[in-house]
C-alpha cells in the first residue's frame, strides 16, 4: 500500500482512544438551509487523557468558516478551544448562521461537561 493511501485511511480514522461530542442549534429561519436540514452540528474528537481536540466536524459551515473554527479548536483544551472558537468567530465571521454556530459550541460543552460528570469514558 502507498504512502499517500496510508495517509488517505488514516485520516478517516477514529483514534481509539479518544471520545467524540456533538453539538448542535437551530438554523435561523431566514435561510434556505433551514427548509432543508434545520439544524447545524458540531462534533469534536477529544483525547480523555488531556482534554485535547484532536479533530473536528461540522455540517452546513463553508469551507472558510471551518478553517476559523479548526485553528481555534484544534490542540486546545476542550474550554479554551470553545472560548477562543467563539472569539474569533465574533471577531471574525460575518454570516446569519454566527449564533448557531456558537450554540453549537456551547451545546458541544455541555455534553463534554456532563460526560465528565458521568464519567461515560
Amino acid at each position: 500500500m502507498s504512502k499517500d493511501k496510508k495517509e488517505e485511511e488514516a485520516k478517516y480514522k477514529l483514534r481509539p482512544e479518544t471520545i467524540v461530542i456533538a453539538g448542535s442549534a437551530r438554523l435561523p429561519e431566514n435561510i434556505t438551509a433551514k427548509h432543508v436540514f434545520g439544524y447545524f452540528a458540531i462534533e469534536l474528537e477529544i483525547d480523555p487523557a488531556d482534554s485535547k481536540i484532536v479533530d473536528i466536524s461540522c455540517t452546513l459551515l463553508p469551507f472558510l468558516g471551518e478553517k476559523i473554527l479548526s485553528n481555534a479548536l484544534l490542540g486546545n483544551k476542550v474550554e479554551e478551544g470553545i472560548e477562543n472558537a467563539v472569539k474569533q468567530l465574533e471577531r471574525r465571521f460575518f454570516s446569519v448562521t454566527k449564533r448557531a454556530i456558537i450554540a453549537a459550541l456551547e451545546d458541544a460543552y455541555k455534553w463534554y461537561k456532563k460526560s465528565l460528570e458521568e464519567k461515560t469514558y
